[in-house]
């Protein structure tokens, strides 16, 4: 029998690494890969093996999470399982991870369709990969946020948001301005050396330019919409509350979550942390370094 060449190829984000292994023959040409940007030389978190194949249902499956949308987290046999569609489909995922109950280790399934009609199977931009890193964020790792990261001139301001606040807009005015923008919507917070950092991500807004690094954070700012440039202190209970509606929560898991109140906690004390309401120009850059 033919040995098989598997290949292994490590990706990183905010400092968490994923390790792909996969048969070199069979995924020839099929794979995305990152030529610069999050690809990882040091330690992974977790080992994804690469299959594809018929992905079967299983009607002994126990319910975690459903967003009635793209994906749903249930359990089987002790294993953790996403997968790509709605917990209630009737029509098998075309994508499915599961996962070991420490979270070291998994596999990737695809189906045969999705596997010979798609793209280039991308390393790390599908839904469930970022799903992946919120489970290994909620393991007493970091958080994910829906924001805004900006170094500039080695300064990091983190600007947090929902849809419609203004991410997008910041991350182009500070790059029209030689700043360098982590990314314009997905951003990882960790502690690291006893300060707060950011790091950006992959999965950007309608803003594409994206940067893997990390720096601590100087400055929180909690966007709004405005007829000028004002900021507003917030105090720590209620930057708390303004950073969990703006927090990818692990709602199903208890210890997920209990430590994701007390992450925000802490960067509420540790990081100054401001409503800022702003006029969309180059106004508000000079306005930012001044508050």
């Amino acid at each position: 029998m033919k040995k098989q060449k598997l290949k292994e190829y490590n990706i990183a984000v905010g400092e968490i690494g994923i390790s792909y292994v996969f048969d070199q023959s069979l995924f020839h040409n099929k794979i995305k890969y990152y030529k610069n940007e999050f690809v990882a030389q040091n330690r992974t978190e977790i080992k994804l093996n690469i299959h594809h194949g018929n992905i079967l249902g299983n009607s002994e499956k126990k319910k975690v999470f459903d967003s009635k949308t793209n994906w749903s987290l249930y359990c089987h046999d002790g294993q953790y399982i996403l997968q790509g569609c709605s917990f209630d489909s009737s029509a098998p995922p075309e994508k499915l991870i599961v996962l070991m109950p420490d979270f070291k280790s998994g596999d990737i399934y695809f189906s045969d369709e999705g596997f010979y009609q798609s793209s280039p199977f991308d390393l790390l931009k599908h839904t469930l990969i970022q799903i992946l890193m919120i489970i290994l964020l909620s393991q007493n790792k970091g958080i994910m946020v829906h924001a805004c990261g900006i170094e500039d001139k080695g300064y990091g301001y983190l600007f947090l948001g929902n849809s419609g606040h203004g991410k997008t807009t910041m991350a182009r005015l500070w790059f029209e301005n030689q700043a360098t923008v982590l990314n314009d919507d997905r951003i990882i917070i960790r502690l690291k050396n006893e300060e707060l950092w950011m790091y950006g991500t992959p999965w950007h807004g309608d803003f594409e330019e994206v940067s893997s690094k990390g720096l601590p954070i100087r400055k929180i700012f909690f966007l709004c919409r405005g007829k000028r440039n004002s900021a507003v202190r917030k105090n720590a209970i209620e930057a708390v509350s303004m950073l969990l509606s703006r927090c990818f929560l692990p709602i199903w898991d208890k210890k997920g979550m209990e430590f994701t109140l007390k992450f925000c906690a802490e960067l509420a004390q540790k990081v100054p942390c401001c409503e800022l309401g702003f006029v969309p120009d180059e106004s508000i850059l000079d306005f930012v370094r001044n508050v």
